[in-house]
C-alpha cells in the first residue's frame, strides 16, 4: 500500500467546490488514480485533513503507486505530493496511536415501532457519545484490536445508579454533518472522528483492516485508519 499526503490549493475554485462535495472529491481522485479502473477496483481511502494554520491537506491511501499524482487537474495541489510505500508490521499485543474518521449507523430494524416501516433495512445516525463509542468497540472487535478501558457504573445528581460511563483510551469528536455531493443523491452524512489508542488483538485481521477501512461512506471521505506508535 501507498500513503500520500496532497497539500491542496482552497483558493482553487474546483478544490473548494469539492471540499463541500466528497463524493466529486473523490471521483477527482480516482480519475487521478491510474489503477482505479483496472478490474473495476476501487482500492482508495481518503481524509480531509484540516489545519488551524496552513491550507488543507488530503491523506489518501491506495494499495498501489498513484505515479505522483500526476493526473490530477492543473492547480489543484499547492505543493509535490507526499507518496510513500505503507509499509505495516503489526503484532499481538501492539499498542498504536489511531485516527479515524466514521459515520457510525445502523441499520433500523424491521419492527421498530418508532420510526415505523418505512425506514425498515435503512441506516440511520447514531448521535449520542455513548452510542457512537459502542459502534466502535464492535467495529474494533470485528476488526482485529480492542480499545482499551471499560463501562463504569455513572451515577446521578442524587446519587443514583443511571447507566454505564465510557472510560476508554479515546476522544469521540461529533464534526457535524456533510452533504454527499453525488449529482442527483441528495442525503448528508454523520461525521464523527474517533482518536485514542487501541491494542491489536489479531494481527492478519488488522492488516486487513487498515487496507479496506471501517464502516460505511468511504467513497465520501470516510473509513480510512491512520496508525502510528503509541
Amino acid at each position: 500500500m501507498f500513503l500520500s499526503n496532497l497539500v491542496i490549493d482552497a483558493h482553487n475554485r474546483k478544490v473548494r467546490r469539492e471540499l463541500h462535495a466528497p463524493y466529486e472529491l473523490h471521483r477527482t481522485l480516482m480519475n487521478a488514480y491510474p489503477y482505479a479502473r483496472a478490474a473495476n477496483r476501487c482500492d482508495l481511502l481518503f481524509r480531509v485533513e484540516s489545519h488551524r494554520a496552513g491550507p488543507p491537506t488530503l491523506l489518501v491511501q491506495t494499495r498501489d503507486d498513484p505515479a505522483g499524482w500526476s493526473n490530477l487537474p492543473a492547480g489543484y495541489l499547492l505543493h509535490e505530493p507526499d507518496c510513500k510505500p505503507l509499509e505495516l508490521a503489526v503484532a499481538v499485543g501492539q499498542r498504536l496511536r489511531f485516527r479515524l474518521r466514521a459515520n457510525p449507523t445502523k441499520r433500523v430494524a424491521a419492527a421498530n415501532e418508532r420510526l415505523g416501516a418505512v425506514m425498515a433495512g435503512k441506516r440511520v445516525a447514531l448521535h449520542t457519545e455513548a452510542d457512537q463509542l459502542r459502534w466502535l468497540l464492535h467495529k474494533a472487535e470485528l476488526s482485529g484490536f480492542r480499545i482499551p478501558g471499560e463501562w463504569l457504573p455513572a451515577t446521578s445528581a442524587a446519587g443514583d445508579a443511571t447507566d454505564l460511563s465510557p472510560d476508554f483510551r479515546v476522544e469521540v469528536v461529533t464534526e457535524g454533518r456533510d452533504r454527499n455531493g453525488k449529482p442527483g443523491h441528495g442525503g448528508e452524512f454523520l461525521a464523527v472522528r474517533f482518536e485514542g489508542v487501541l491494542v491489536v488483538t489479531d494481527a492478519d485481521r488488522f492488516q486487513s483492516t487498515i487496507s479496506t477501512g471501517i464502516g460505511s461512506a468511504k467513497a465520501f471521505g470516510f473509513g480510512l485508519l491512520s496508525v502510528a506508535p503509541g
